[in-house]
């Protein structure tokens, strides 16, 4: 790794104190704030303090300032110091030891002040450089690390000289996370309380000497340490020291991590123990949740963080099973507010159904019956919006009563047949949830879709009161289809919508003799009579045998337009006329007809063919329809001599029979057979 390039500057006296000498420009809040600081740290010297360390986060800048500043008895004025000052970037301060920094300061002399700091020093890179050893006096080490570290406030130390705890305060510093680090600010001989940016030095040494009544109101806040009489030292502390001594950078790098950016120092009492359990023999992603779960006063922000590391180790430790165990016991536990950390764990749910969504469908029958937390349902509810409808194949009776409920939260697995051939006798609970759903048409249309291809029965009023005409529509297809078998209870319901069942039929750009078979079931002839022309025009244009239902219906509709150029003439005519000559055609599609066609004679109002015949003959006759239409209409040989002979029967129709028999006798129009037909007897 290439050595860094780190700005530098010089301070020192010249008709007061001012900078001499630097490799950088700064603004002027940061230029006033490294005036302050690089001049001497109290009023007069004390004995023992001619020399020490001094570090801060730059006011006005991204910079941390590591200075050393040394007592000028040289100089003719009293109180002057020199200062060397090195300015780091947070990635320089990431990248550096402090025993690296330390080897570059220089005691600046009166010749070549100026020009002495004007270029970057080069540094080495790295922070396995060496370290400076300062915990090796552990009683005071640990008396300092647990001031600091153990609370918020800043720290004063009364020591005999500077270089007393220099080691211990710059192993300190070195020692903590990357964050907390480019924010802590220290001095190593402080003559009295300094102040950064209006607030006081995190930790300061000062003389012994100088009695804490001239200091007590500068620094009220701070709490003042007396290494010589020691206390207890707490477990995290010696955690603390023991990988320091051992140059161990985890607990640093654990720390950086669980805290964040904005973590005060005053974290680490709450988080040292964690890190003693994460790092036990033996532990586990679960010893380590509940270290973080039982800790008390912990931060928000770091709980949270200290949660997702543990989820990350669990993953590692025992991949997505690991996490599911860890997502149900934060589901039940009940002495922690988890409120905050909701959005997490929803995340959570989703990385496990990503990694595994076996594991994330067994994490949801793990929580259905569980005795769950506000959160535990919170998060329930995620992992079931993550559902689909395959997932439903794996549960099992136990789970099956949760289904409505599920099924309420995540309509979505509704559109599967999966779902339906699942809920059993639930089916009326999952629609009455479904019901109370935001679903538009299209919506409950799939679900609609998804009850039919199901192959199970269901209540059919259930279904329409949840669908209404959207149900309607979807299975008069699914009939049509053969998908759907027909029950009285079907016919029951679509035949008090016959508007529905006509809209359906106007909605097939081209509907089959089957439809219309279907269609006529629901829907009567005598009544809108111009829709139902133009629908059986369409399904019947095409090629095909007619059926005598759909071929009744037709003519029906055709008698009533009176066009004898109607197609449904040419269409439905002599199929109807066949049926009724065979005894095919059922009461109903009788009835629909015989008021259009009365009986010829009261003693032969049984015969269907003859009131069949009559009904067209005057038609034909009434409109003067050519022969080819005649013979476009009339197809049989029994047909056309039972038209010729009503026609012949009445003296009013035989000028239009005899003009139809000139016509045949003279043209090549119908079919030889239909022309012999109508030529007989003549």
């Amino acid at each position: 790794m290439p050595p860094l390039s780190i700005h530098q500057a010089i301070h020192g006296y010249r008709d007061g104190h001012r900078l001499l000498s630097s490799s950088v420009s700064l603004s002027a809040d940061s230029a006033r704030a490294m005036l302050v600081l690089s001049d001497m740290s109290g009023p007069a010297m004390q004995p023992g303090f001619d020399e020490y360390l001094t570090g801060y986060p730059l006011p006005g800048s991204e910079l941390f300032v590591f200075a050393k500043t040394w007592y000028a008895p040289e100089m003719q004025r009293p109180g002057c110091v020199w200062t060397h000052s090195l300015l780091l970037s947070r990635e320089q301060l990431s990248q550096t030891s402090a025993s690296g920094l330390l080897s570059k300061f220089r005691r600046p002399q009166q010749e070549g002040a100026e020009t002495a700091a004007t270029t970057p020093v080069e540094v080495e890179a790295g922070l396995d450089t060496g370290k400076v050893g300062g915990f090796a006096e552990q009683p005071a080490a640990a008396a300092l690390v647990g001031a600091v570290l153990g609370q918020a406030r800043p720290v004063i130390v009364t020591v005999e000289k500077a270089s007393q705890l220099e080691l211990s305060i710059i192993c300190l510093w070195e020692e903590l996370w990357l964050t907390a680090r480019a924010r802590f600010s220290f001095c190593t001989g402080a003559l009295m309380p300094r102040s950064v940016a209006g607030a006081l030095l995190d930790l300061q040494a000062v003389p012994r000497a100088v009695p804490s009544s001239q200091f007590r109101k500068s620094a009220g806040a701070a709490l003042v340490l007396d290494l010589r009489t020691p206390g207890t030292v707490d477990a995290w502390v010696e955690l603390f020291l023991e990988g320091a001594t051992r140059g161990d950078s985890t607990f640093r790098s654990w720390l950086d991590a669980a805290v964040g950016a904005d973590a005060s120092r005053g974290l680490v009492p709450n988080l040292a123990p964690i890190f003693g359990e994460w790092h036990a023999p033996g532990s586990s992603a679960r010893s380590a949740l509940t270290s973080v779960l039982s800790a008390k006063d912990l931060e928000e922000g770091a709980r949270k963080r200290l949660l997702g590391m543990a989820f990350d180790r669990a993953s590692t430790e025992s991949g997505a099973v690991g996490r599911r165990e860890l997502l149900h016991v934060l589901c039940a536990h009940r002495d922690t507010d988890l409120t905050p950390m909701v959005p997490m764990l929803e995340e959570q749910t989703k990385r496990l159904f990503d990694e595994s969504r076996p594991d994330g469908v067994a994490l949801v029958l793990s929580l259905l019956g569980s005795e769950l937390t506000e959160i535990g349902e919170r998060v329930l509810r995620a992992a079931v919006l993550l559902l689909v409808p395959n997932d439903v194949e794996t549960f099992e009776d136990a789970q099956s009563p949760f289904l409505p409920t599920i099924v309420g939260a995540n309509p979505e697995l509704a559109k599967s047949p999966i779902l339906w051939q699942r809920v059993g006798g639930r089916a009326n609970d999952v629609l009455s949830q479904l019901g109370g759903a935001e679903l538009d048409d299209e919506a409950r249309g799939s679900v609609i879709d998804a009850i039919y291809s199901s192959g199970r029965d269901f209540s059919v009023d259930a279904i329409v009161r949840f669908g209404g005409k959207i149900a309607l529509l979807r299975a008069l297809s699914a009939f049509a289809s053969g998908q759907l078998q027909f029950s009285w209870q079907w016919r029951t319901v679509l035949s008090a919508q016959p508007n529905t069942v006509l809209e359906w039929l106007e909605s097939l750009s081209s509907p089959s003799l089957r439809d219309l078979e279907l269609g006529s079931r629901f829907v009567s002839p005598k009544a809108a009579q111009s829709r139902l022309a133009t629908v059986w025009k369409s399904g019947t244009a095409s090629p095909g045998s007619v059926a005598p239902r759909v071929a009744a219906f037709g003519l029906t509709l055709a008698f009533w337009e009176a066009d004898v150029k109607s197609p449904l003439l040419a269409a439905c005519f002599q199929p109807t006329y066949d049926a009724a000559g065979s005894s095919r055609l059922e009461y109903e599609e009788w009835d629909w007809l015989k008021e259009q066609a009365p009986s010829v004679s009261w003693y032969r109002d049984w015969d269907r063919c003859e009131r069949l015949a009559a009904a067209l003959a005057r038609l034909l006759e009434k409109r003067n329809a050519s022969l080819e239409a005649v013979f476009g209409i009339v197809c049989s040989r029994p047909a056309i001599r039972k038209v010729a002979a009503i026609l012949d029967d009445e003296r009013d129709t035989r000028p239009y029979l005899k003009s139809l028999r000139k016509a045949a006798e003279s043209s090549t129009t119908g079919t030889r057979e239909q022309r012999d037909a109508l030529l007989e007897d003549w």
